[in-house]
């Protein structure tokens, strides 16, 4: 066996192996750590600007989606509050029919007139009281929210505010206690107009429920691209980072026989 003492070779080549091994050890550790796969530029500086238009894109899908859920609070509140008109006016109504009965005398009758015109006062309190934020859907005729359910300019879809108070929805003005029989058909018609009501806020919602279903797939495909973009896959991380530790070792294990050989020299060097 002869040995060289200026031959390097196999140390410098076990010492590479080894640098290049930790390198991978602490990237590898490093997106185990993090989770990332992407921790800086230098990791991948195109899909790292690709990952963050991507987030980009999905911080203003979400700011829509939640625009979008505002819109339908807004109908939803609406629509709650003329349901509870609605059912103030089938009250409304019983006592009208009640008056109406030759049977009572004036004093009962002016005493049903006056619950009837305070389910009244209640209908305009709620009227009043209904709201969403700022803004008061059932006390605001013809003024318009329109509701960003897009990430362009001009996507939209438009709310419109109305009147529900009682004398809008036509049963102000009403007297019982001397004129129920015309007080019945005129709350039949305050009816059929806070459902008409209804109906457009109802209307409104649905159209809402559809972008907001749409933009709830976008922000998923979208967030599942970033994801395989800049996330670590954790099973190929474990992978190379058991890889890489048998390669350090081996590295180690060469260099330790580098070594030995030389000593080897030395002793002989000393016989």
């Amino acid at each position: 066996m002869s040995f060289r003492m200026g031959s390097m070779g196999l140390s410098l080549g076990a010492i590479r192996s080894l640098r290049s091994a930790e390198t991978s050890i602490a990237r590898s550790s490093a997106r185990l750590a993090s989770g990332l796969r992407i921790n800086s530029a230098a990791d991948d500086a195109a899909g790292l600007a690709i990952s963050e238009r991507f987030r980009a894109g999905i911080a203003s899908l979400q700011r829509a989606q939640m625009n979008t859920a505002d819109g339908i609070g807004i109908a939803q509140s609406a629509q709650g509050g003329l349901s509870e008109i609605s059912s103030l006016l089938s009250e409304a109504r019983a006592l009208a029919v009640q008056s109406s009965s030759g049977t009572l005398d004036g004093q009962t009758r002016d005493q049903l007139d006056d619950q009837f015109q305070a389910i009244l006062s209640d209908i305009d309190s709620i009227a009043a009281s209904t709201s969403f934020s700022t803004f008061n859907p059932l006390n605001a005729s013809g003024q318009q929210i329109d509701v960003a359910v897009g990430t362009t300019a001009g996507d939209t879809i438009t709310i419109t505010g109305v009147d529900a108070t009682a004398t809008s929805i036509g049963a102000g003005g009403i007297d019982i206690a001397t004129g129920a029989a015309g007080a019945i058909s005129a709350i039949d018609g305050a009816i059929s107009n806070t459902s008409d009501l209804a109906a457009q806020f109802g209307i409104a919602e649905n159209r809402l429920a559809s972008p907001s279903n749409l933009l709830g797939v976008q922000i998923e495909a979208t967030a599942a691209a970033e994801s395989r973009i800049r996330d670590a896959d954790y099973a190929t991380e474990s992978a190379l980072l058991t890889r890489n530790q048998i390669i350090q070792e081996s590295a180690i294990a060469v260099l330790g026989q580098a070594n030995a050989n030389l000593s080897l020299v030395l002793r002989l060097l000393g016989t």
